[in-house]
């Protein structure tokens, strides 16, 4: 074997291989490769030095009396593996290095990738430990995340359980990354940080295509009394199989924990029958695994009053968020995480009778009135107080005034406003007014 110095990476929670090699410093993991070569190099005392990771199984298949040809004497050599338990990734974990010549470029180098000249090798035989799987739920990806806290894991949907996995390893050249696979990004390679809220804090993220099928999301049809329930569900069910009906809840937190129970799936679309769908809307929205569960709330138009925002839309649910939900607040969707999709789903006809035109106004004006105001939400609120057009024009305009006029009597007694979220109560209120 070859003389020069050789320097061994040990890294915490991973099983390792000593090193086949005489003359070998181990030093930790810290950071990245790059610095740790930055802090040896001035202790090399040879012309080059073997630097390699203690997860690499280096033994006599290696050629270890690797020497450098005269037009690669100032490369530094990398060796990757090819192997099917190694991970197909040139960014590799054996270096043979040119201690002077690393030593010229250092201070001057970002990344180690740009130093001047880097020779690949390809190493069918060079074996890695392989790296922990973990099948996650999509309703939380963050739970088993936190469990067994190892350098870099592969996180996989458990809906892929039994897939192929990509042939791929960490790269530890600089710093770390979230390495994600496929369209859904269902297969992600993540290393481990112990106060990690969501992976979108990890700085630098890599992409790679990879085909796999995603399961699409329930669809859970929700109705009370409207008119045209029947009618609309029939119309879903007939495009989208899948679709369940979740019927007469009058109190609107058990109508969405109806429906959440219904949901085979960790998110479910839910559909109003008010909504007129948009062909163009296909139920194929997938929520994003990189940042924190959370509810997704499509756009709806108001044929009105003509407002376009996410009221009385679809709306795609986290499961295991709406059955934690116990005391809402005015707005069941709002009271938990959620993010706006500027997607229209649908056409909102809620004025197809007099009380649902009164009672989806007089909820709306009271959830917009108690809002902190802004720009967005004061311009709203004027146009539900606008005499609008179509059916029931002057419901509309009636429930917005009626619940102007409520809230102006109510605004410090919450519980009077609640109120308001009870179909039934909306139902006597109108009742008795009209």
């Amino acid at each position: 074997m070859t003389g020069f110095d050789s320097i061994q990476v040990r890294f915490k929670n991973i099983e390792f291989y000593k090193s086949p090699l005489a003359n070998t410093r181990t030093v930790p993991f810290v950071d990245s490769y790059f610095d740790i070569l930055k802090a040896v190099v001035n202790d090399v005392k040879t012309e080059y030095f073997w630097f390699f990771a203690s997860f690499c199984k280096l033994d006599t298949n290696f050629d270890w009396n690797y020497i450098p040809e005269q037009h690669e004497k100032d490369q530094i050599h990398v060796w990757y593996t090819t192997h099917p338990m190694g991970g197909l990734n040139k960014e590799g974990n054996v270096f043979l290095i040119p201690t002077q010549k690393f030593k010229e470029q250092m201070n001057s180098l970002k990344f180690l990738r740009d130093f001047k000249d880097i020779n690949y090798h390809a190493s069918p035989v060079l074996e890695v430990q392989p790296i922990t799987v973990t099948y996650f739920e999509l309703k939380d990806p963050y739970v088993n995340y936190h469990t067994n806290p190892v350098l870099y894991k592969w996180l996989v949907n458990k809906d892929l359980q039994g897939i192929k996995l990509p042939n791929f390893y960490p790269s530890f050249w600089e710093d770390e990354k979230i390495y994600t696979f496929g369209k859904t990004k269902d297969i992600m390679l993540v290393p481990y940080r112990k106060d990690l809220k969501q992976f979108y804090d990890i700085d630098r993220a890599v992409h790679y295509d990879y085909e796999y099928d995603s399961k699409p999301m329930d669809i859970v049809f929700i109705s009370y009394d409207e008119p045209n329930a029947e009618k609309r569900y029939k119309e879903l069910k007939a495009k989208y199989p899948r679709a369940k009906w979740s019927k007469d809840v009058p109190e609107r937190t058990l109508a969405y924990v109806s429906a959440a129970l219904l949901s085979e799936t960790d998110y479910f679309f839910t559909v109003w029958p008010k909504l007129e769908l948009i062909d163009s809307f296909k139920f194929d929205f997938q929520p994003d695994r990189m940042k924190n569960p959370c509810h997704y709330i499509f756009n709806a138009k108001n044929p009105v009053n003509g407002l376009e925002y996410g009221h009385g839309a679809v709306l795609l649910y986290n499961k295991k968020l709406v059955l934690e939900t116990k005391n809402p607040g005015l707005d069941f969707t709002l009271s938990k995480a959620h993010d706006s999709v500027p997607v229209l789903s649908a056409i909102n006809h809620f004025n197809e009778t007099p009380l649902m035109s009164w009672r989806t106004t007089f909820r709306e004006v009271i959830k917009l009135l108690q809002m902190k105001p802004t720009v967005e939400s004061k311009y709203r609120l004027m146009k539900w107080c606008e005499l609008g057009k179509g059916d029931n024009a002057d419901w509309v305009y009636k429930g917005a005034h009626d619940a102007k006029d409520y809230y102006e009597k109510n605004s410090d007694n919450y519980d009077k406003l609640m109120l308001s979220y009870n179909f039934d109560w909306l139902k006597q209120y109108y009742e008795k007014k009209y």
